[in-house]
């Protein structure tokens, strides 16, 4: 896919950057967005860089909170100055929430789950898609809590509504021959499992008692990503892909 550019909101950490690791082996440039200068994923970020994990393509590194729809217009702008003009896919990662009960939710909670997961993820698609040329993708990553209930995951509310929002983003933006899919990864091995374990553990001791393997690695759902971004996908649209090992067949 030489040539081709995807941005990857969130790409720091877990899934996002596997998906750094996979476009760029199949060639894709990258832009890698990251929220902060401190912290875990800009320092994974500089050392996706430094160890070579991405030759032969380019990275451009691209910092903005997607809670705040300026500093994604000023992600884009910045681009922009540096004689980015296209972008082929943009990848829908980035992702914050509080782990309470709603009758726990303050006002500043609100915001928090309201501005990451959904208003900064409409701000980009408006300022990512005047960048894109007809055969551009769009994929939006959503969760299990989308389909089940889970406890203290106020999460699962807005990725709902994430889903919801990839099918009316394929409605709309189909006259521009941009397409739109979402995947809704089951409980993904990463630095987070720890936490979920001490937040679930009912649900945790049942699926570790099944023999059925229920963790997904962040490369599975990296590969589907790619998968979507490819012409092989053609006849998906307006779809959310659901990878979670079929733990959700049984009760």
């Amino acid at each position: 896919m030489k040539g081709q550019r995807v941005l990857i909101t969130g790409a720091g950490r877990g899934i996002g950057l596997a998906l750094a690791n996979k476009f760029a082996q199949e060639g894709y440039d990258l832009i890698l967005n990251y929220r902060s200068e401190q912290g875990k994923s800009r320092a994974n970020l500089q050392r996706f860089i430094t160890r070579g994990l991405a030759n032969n393509v380019s990275v451009t590194l691209a910092k903005a909170d997607m809670g705040e729809p300026r500093e994604i217009s000023e992600m884009v702008n910045a681009l922009k100055d540096q004689g980015i003009g296209r972008i082929d896919h943009l990848i829908l990662n980035a992702a914050s929430t509080p782990f309470k009960h709603f009758s726990e939710m303050t006002r500043s909670d609100w915001k928090l789950l309201l501005n990451v997961n959904l208003i900064g993820n409409v701000a980009c698609v408006n300022q990512v898609v005047p960048l894109m040329s007809a055969g551009g993708t769009l994929c939006a990553i959503s969760s299990l809590g989308s389909r089940r209930v889970l406890p203290k995951y106020p999460l699962g509310v807005m990725k709902s509504a994430l889903e919801s929002l990839v099918s009316y983003l394929e409605v709309e933006l189909y006259d521009k021959r941009i397409r739109v899919n979402g995947i809704c990864a089951g409980i993904v091995n990463t630095d987070m499992v720890p936490f979920l374990k001490d937040l679930w553990p009912e649900m945790f001791r049942r699926y570790e008692s099944n023999p059925r393997r229920w963790l997904v690695e962040p490369e599975e759902v990296a590969d589907i990503a790619l998968f979507l971004a490819s012409e092989r996908s053609s006849a998906i649209r307006g779809t959310t892909l659901t990878a979670d090992l079929g733990i959700t067949l049984q009760p």
